[in-house]
C-alpha cells in the first residue's frame, strides 16, 4: 500500500456537527447528465478524479462540502466527503468501490466506457472520494 493511500478499514461516522454543509468552502464538482443522475438516484457514491491542482489529497478531505451540479446548470446536490482513496491504476480500486464509482448499470453504454478509457489513459494517479448526499440547510 502506498504511503498516501488511506487504509479502507478506518471507515467512521462523521460527527453530528459536520452534518451541516458549509457552502463557503465547498468543492465544486461539475458532472455530465449520466453521473449527476446516478448520484441523485443514489446509485453512485464515489467520484473518481485524476490527481491535479483541484483534486488532490489536500483538497479532498473528510468532512468537506461538495456541490455537485449537472454541468454548470442549477439543481445542485450537496454532499460531504466521507472517505478517500489514492490509486495509481484502476486495477488498484477494490471492486465494491469501483461498482459505486462506475455502476454496472452504465457499463454497457459505449459512450460511458469510451469516456472512462480516455480518462484512465490521461492520468497516472487518481483520487477517489466517497460523497454522502445531504439535505441543504
Amino acid at each position: 500500500m502506498q504511503s498516501d493511500q488511506l487504509k479502507l478499514h478506518h471507515f467512521f461516522e462523521l460527527p453530528e456537527q459536520i452534518d451541516k454543509i458549509k457552502k463557503n468552502n465547498r468543492l465544486f464538482l461539475p458532472l455530465d447528465e449520466t453521473w449527476y443522475r446516478l448520484f441523485r438516484e443514489g446509485k453512485k457514491h464515489w467520484e473518481l478524479r485524476g490527481i491535479n491542482d483541484i483534486f488532490n489529497i489536500k483538497t479532498i478531505r473528510e468532512g468537506r462540502t461538495v456541490e455537485l451540479r449537472r454541468g454548470y446548470k442549477s439543481d445542485p446536490l450537496w454532499g460531504l466527503i466521507t472517505d478517500r482513496l489514492v490509486v495509481h491504476s484502476f486495477k488498484e480500486i477494490p471492486s465494491t468501490i469501483f461498482d459505486e464509482t462506475i455502476p454496472p448499470t452504465v457499463r454497457n453504454d459505449p459512450n460511458v466506457m469510451a469516456f472512462v478509457k480516455n480518462y484512465k489513459d490521461k492520468y497516472n494517479k487518481f483520487i477517489l472520494f466517497k460523497i454522502r448526499i445531504v439535505e441543504e440547510g
